[in-house]
């Protein structure tokens, strides 16, 4: 019994293993579900602002919702350690396994944010979260191979989602905004990040952190993808990218500032 349970859950063709190229499908029902419960639970979050806000047990809210990212994101390692590559043959090189992506820093920053209330990492975490971590969302091409019967589909959601509920959770009930200068410590963090990325992915072989060497593995479709098409040659993807990824910074706090003043504009109109 204990043999079966074990097959079903950690082989590779189990929970939490893998399923075949194109298990998951972009725009389709398991898409859409996730981005769905997302947008409910930020409309509950803003709904119950001032109740979240005064409750006896919020701090306590904070810490836990921190822990769970901390367990999602720690959980993608753990499980590669049972389960392995996709690839029958292939052993994991945890030298392609490195904390040098996005949304794993996110995750770890959103967490800390949460539990110091700390006003400098929300900066950083609003900034990256609403420009770069939108991508994945819209394009998921690494889990092309997981859809809802593997755990590397929740995990993957949790990942991306949970920093942002956690980042709006912060602005909506204890009033966090993002600031221009917000911009300086994303960009900053981004430098060194995308410098480590790129030590790495010409000093290991096979290494292709931030997609910059060769886009997504599996050719998802994904934005890098589109972008290694643009720019061949890894430097100009990296000038691209940067000019790119400053652009997108100054949408989104432009974006937020115009949302706000609609916002306030029809409270305004709805108490005359």
């Amino acid at each position: 019994m204990e043999n079966a349970v074990t097959k079903v859950l950690f082989y590779k063709d189990g929970f939490f293993g893998y399923g075949e190229k194109g298990d998951f499908q972009y725009w389709s029902l398991a898409h859409f579900i996730p981005l769905i419960l997302f947008g409910i639970a930020i409309f509950l979050i803003f709904r119950f602002r001032e109740k979240l806000k005064s409750w006896k047990h919020e701090e306590n809210f904070r810490f836990i919702f921190a822990f769970v990212m901390l367990m999602v994101e720690m959980s993608y390692f753990w499980r590669l350690l049972y389960v392995g590559s996709s690839e029958p043959d292939k052993v994991i090189d945890l030298l392609d396994k490195l904390p040098l992506q996005v949304c794993e820093w996110t995750c770890i920053f959103a967490s800390f944010m949460m539990m110091k209330k700390s006003q400098s990492l929300y900066q950083l975490c609003f900034f990256i979260s609403f420009t770069l971590g939108v991508f994945p969302l819209l394009t998921p091409s690494v889990i092309t191979m997981a859809g809802p019967a593997y755990y590397r589909y929740y995990q993957y959601w949790l990942e991306h989602l949970l920093p942002m509920v956690g980042i709006l959770y912060m602005t909506f009930v204890h009033g966090y905004r993002p600031k221009l200068k917000g911009i300086i410590s994303a960009t900053g963090f981004m430098a060194v990040l995308t410098t480590f990325a790129m030590i790495c992915n010409l000093n290991i072989e096979g290494a292709n952190y931030l997609y910059l060497a060769i886009g997504t593995t599996d050719g998802g479709g994904s934005v890098m993808d589109i972008m290694v098409k643009i720019a061949p040659n890894v430097w100009g993807r990296l000038a691209l990218l940067s000019v790119i990824v400053i652009i997108l910074f100054f949408i989104a706090y432009f974006v937020y500032i115009g949302i706000t003043k609609l916002y306030n504009k029809a409270v305004k109109k709805a108490n005359l």
